[in-house]
């Protein structure tokens, strides 16, 4: 486990982690296998994260690899549809409600951010709450970790499950063209909580 903690300014400190998803996401598509897959929970689609599958799509493509992805935020709304035109094209015929949901619901953001990449890699940042100018400096940049990757899968698919999909309306623009077959509707109902599932209060709040 690699721990980076970073004293520098505010915007130092998100290039400097810009750069590290980068050359994690690089290392990760250098090894992508059978499980090329990817989750990420953001504060909003501004986050470096979401910058660094931007940058990365191509690579992301060739690989073969698909992403799944919850947000606190949806704003900038111009920086939402590029994101999600960008995950899309990983994805091209699966319908919106596959690819990104939102955690609206206020008792979810003190999840932590995270980025899980297959089963070899995952990231954890600070809760989903916290401004982007004032949270903490701890990031966590894990290689090889198969119980912290567990667990953050568990709690992506546990938060998956409580957030809701993004209006189609907040997804399209005249600036980004979604793949054929990609705004699918959806005949399903909005996402529930199962009685038998814990909710919004209890889901696991996994910071590893």
């Amino acid at each position: 486990m690699r721990v980076v903690v970073d004293s520098e300014t505010s915007r130092d400190l998100r290039q400097s982690e810009l750069r590290q998803h980068l050359q994690m996401m690089s290392r990760f598509v250098d090894s992508a296998g059978s499980d090329a897959s990817l989750t990420m929970i953001l504060r909003s689609p501004d986050a470096e994260p979401a910058k660094a599958l931007i940058g990365m799509t191509g690579a992301l493509q060739r690989a073969g690899v698909r992403g799944r992805v919850i947000l606190a935020k949806i704003e900038p709304e111009y920086e939402l549809r590029k994101f999600f035109g960008n995950l899309s094209i990983l994805a091209p015929h699966e319908p919106a409600h596959e690819l990104i949901r939102w955690a609206r619901n206020p008792r979810l953001l003190d999840a932590h951010e995270q980025v899980t990449y297959g089963d070899a890699m995952c990231w954890s940042g600070d809760a989903m709450r916290r401004d982007a100018d004032k949270r903490n400096a701890l990031a966590l940049f894990n290689e090889a970790p198969a119980d912290a990757v567990r667990l953050g899968r568990l709690a992506f698919e546990a938060l998956w499950m409580v957030s809701t999909p993004v209006p189609k309306r907040r997804l399209m623009g005249p600036e980004t063209v979604r793949p054929s077959g990609a705004f699918e509707q959806t005949s399903e109902p909005p996402v529930a909580v199962s009685p038998y599932r814990p909710g919004p209060q209890g889901w696991p709040l996994i910071r590893h």
